[in-house]
């Protein structure tokens, strides 16, 4: 099994944390604002798109790239379902023009205080088949490095 996942009937559930030493505000900001998003969000060989998050309750937000080489943009989409600030967020996830195969999954991201930064946990449920589990965690895992580096 992937280390942080566990298989459950609706899918398999990954869940990573990692420490920042940054505070939970700044980490959460770097985590919902799209001017921020943009900087560690995207992986090496990609560019940016459209970024727009309504950080509410049933809001909305819609994150795209597109490959340096050209291509279709990808996206990935959902609705908030929670929104703590700073604590926590719950929301929706689907990839438009990308993991056809993968339906909407949720993630649950904690902002926990940690002696004077940030640890932070995700939970991505639902994740259909451990190649794609596996995928999505490197990606995470990835992202991370890169957000830690703005931060």
């Amino acid at each position: 099994m992937i280390p942080g996942a566990i298989a459950v009937s609706q899918g398999i559930t990954l869940r990573l944390c990692r420490r920042f030493p940054r505070t939970p505000e700044a980490v959460f900001r770097a985590w919902t604002n799209p001017d921020n998003i943009r900087l560690w969000w995207i992986p090496a060989g990609w560019t940016p798109a459209e970024m727009e998050v309504d950080l509410r309750v049933s809001g909305s937000y819609r994150l795209g790239m597109r490959r340096i080489e050209g291509g279709d943009t990808v996206y990935v989409h959902g609705r908030f379902l929670e929104v703590c600030v700073p604590q926590k967020l719950i929301y929706t996830w689907k990839w438009e023009n990308a993991f056809e195969q993968m339906l909407e999954t949720q993630v649950t991201v904690s902002f926990i205080e940690w002696e004077g930064g940030t640890e932070l946990e995700l939970i991505h449920e639902a994740l259909p088949e451990v190649s794609i589990c596996l995928r999505v965690r490197a990606g995470w895992l990835d992202a991370w490095q890169r957000l830690k580096k703005v931060l």
